[in-house]
């Protein structure tokens, strides 16, 4: 599972510099034109320009993008939780994305890294859960000094 742990890291890391890098190109040109993007796009949206995009982005996906790689690297108890919830968050902006601004590549690179996420989280935050609660033993394995009292029970000679 350290493998799976340093996959995630490096993802959140690069979805960290992506999210942080556009969210402020989006600020600093709120027409979206740094990025290709038309201002016409957002018609019909609750966005005016891309400014308030840019802020999201920055924020939910890039800073809470670092928080969680740096609890996962920590290697703190809820790590696998962090994971989840940034790819979470990641698809929640995909898919604001994408009824914002229609098709655009970054929504199927930050998809892939979103399924990734959530995928990746789920299986590291089960192994975690059969770690910390190992399967029930029998009591003559939780006390291996202790013999059956069963016999003394039994009725002789029947």
């Amino acid at each position: 599972m350290k493998s799976v742990r340093k996959l995630c890291i490096a993802i959140l890391i690069v979805t960290a510099i992506a999210a942080i890098g556009g969210g402020a190109m989006l600020i600093m040109d709120d027409t979206g034109r740094s990025l290709q993007l038309s201002i016409d796009d957002l018609k019909g949206s609750f966005f005016a320009d891309y400014s308030l995009m840019g802020w999201i982005l920055i924020v939910a996906v890039g800073i809470f993008s670092i928080v969680s790689a740096i609890v996962t690297f920590l290697h703190h108890k809820l790590y696998p939780y962090f994971i989840l919830i940034q790819g979470l968050l990641l698809t929640l902006f995909v898919v604001l994305e994408y009824y914002t601004i229609s098709y655009q590549l970054s929504e199927v690179v930050f998809g892939f890294m979103a399924i990734a996420l959530l995928l990746l989280g789920n299986l590291l935050r089960r192994n975690l859960k059969v770690i910390a609660h190992p399967t029930e033993q029998s009591s003559s394995e939780k006390h291996p000094h202790k013999k059956s009292h069963y016999h003394k029970h039994r009725k002789r000679g029947h």
